[in-house]
């Protein structure tokens, strides 16, 4: 173990004396925001091959996987240093079959395993482009006292996050388990529910999310619709419902959860950290939206913002850097979400993202807007302002790779 942590210290403190000559880390880093994606890793070089030092909202995090990157590498960085980001990307290219021999190994594993310990646990899963954490952790808060019940916790929603969860952590004595599912490409969700299959299926909407990866709405509508095409063949499915709690309502009735602990529980609920929450930034009251965004998850926060800073009698400030990811279906939806801004927040705090002059083409002239180029920046901003009068919505900062 001492050994390790030299060996990992040796490394990084290599990387910073050579980062300064040639950029490995910042590619390193790019690399890993792409989640080692080589097609979108490559694509994303034309905008930073002559920029440094990206590490400034996140910094770059040692996984295996970087470290045999850089090892596989740094020989032919040595000696053709121009060729930097063109040798990282070759080797995680190289490794990419490797790597997802492994993850296919440890979710055949994961499913071999569940199939053998698990004799009576009801399995639900829930997909969806956005509202899956918020189901799931209803649906847990509902059926935990009738029902002995694991919910995988926060945003473990990969094939190989279940499987090495369900290795590491299921209880065959358990009687639920909720899973949620993600998906940035279709048969992703099926090799999840290879490992969980569900008795309960629960698609809470097909949105717009992702829509640069999926190329158009009829493949993201594939790609959630396999938590239907490959749950157990008398599972339940559930769909169109407009809520998250009625999901989670429908759930605790199939399950025949008692009303009396359905009305208790439903008055306590709150939704995960980031989803909406109602909370406190400095002498503000913030809602904070966080955690994910999309357009119509974006559009919808501003104008819920607005119906809360009317029924206070408070002005809104709005903090946002549009929103990454579009496809060619809603290419217009930094646009669109400037022109919802513009109708809608007294004050805008602009983060200066690739998004932003699209967000600002929307808001109409008239408008206080305030250019940012961190979210921290914020905070002194807002000293500019009575706490008394007004009340804040946050949307994501977003990654580096969108600055």
């Amino acid at each position: 173990m001492i050994i390790q942590i030299y060996l990992q210290d040796m490394l990084k403190n290599l990387l910073k004396i050579l980062n300064r000559i040639f950029p490995i880390s910042d590619f390193l880093y790019i690399l890993q925001l792409e989640e080692y994606e080589s097609k979108r890793y490559f694509n994303r070089l034309k905008r930073f091959f002559w920029r440094r030092n990206l590490e400034k909202r996140d910094k770059l995090v040692y996984t295996t996987r970087i470290k045999i990157i850089l090892c596989l590498a740094l020989p032919f960085i040595l000696i053709t240093p121009p060729f930097t980001p063109f040798w990282i990307g070759l080797s995680n290219l190289i490794l990419t079959p490797y790597f997802s021999f492994i993850r296919l190994k440890i979710q055949k594993r994961a499913s071999l395993y569940f199939s053998k310990v698990n004799t009576k646990t009801k399995i639900i899963a829930v997909a969806g482009s956005f509202g899956k954490t918020t189901t799931k952790n209803y649906i847990y808060e509902l059926v935990k006292y009738n029902y002995k019940t694991q919910m995988i916790p926060g945003n473990i929603n990969t094939p190989t996050g279940i499987a090495n969860w369900i290795i590491n952590n299921f209880n065959p004595t358990i009687e639920i388990l909720i899973v949620e599912v993600d998906t940035y490409f279709i048969g992703e969700i099926k090799r999840s529910l290879k490992i969980t299959p569900p008795d309960i299926a629960i698609l809470t909407n097909v949105g717009d999310q992702h829509l640069e990866r999926f190329k158009n709405k009829s493949n993201l509508k594939k790609a959630l619709y396999e938590v239907f095409d490959y749950s157990k063949p008398k599972a339940t499915k559930i769909q169109n419902k407009k809520t998250n709690l009625e999901y989670a309502l429908e759930v605790a009735k199939i399950l025949k959860i008692p009303d009396d602990i359905i009305k208790d529980t439903v008055k306590k609920l709150k939704p995960p950290e980031r989803r909406g929450n109602i909370t406190k930034l400095n002498d503000f009251d913030l809602i904070d939206n966080s955690y994910n965004i999309s357009e119509t998850t974006g559009i919808k926060s501003v104008k819920n913002a607005k119906e809360i800073s009317d029924r206070l009698h408070k002005k809104l400030i709005v903090m946002t850097a549009g929103i990454p990811e579009l496809g060619d279906e809603n290419k217009n939806g930094n646009i669109n979400l400037g022109r919802v801004l513009g109708k809608k927040a007294d004050v805008i705090l602009l983060l200066q993202s690739i998004f932003s002059k699209d967000v600002e083409k929307g808001i109409s002239k008239n408008k206080k807007i305030i250019k940012l180029e961190f979210m921290r920046d914020a905070l002194d901003k807002l000293k500019e302002f009575d706490s008394k009068k007004y009340i804040i919505l946050m949307q994501p900062e977003l990654n580096d790779l969108y600055y």
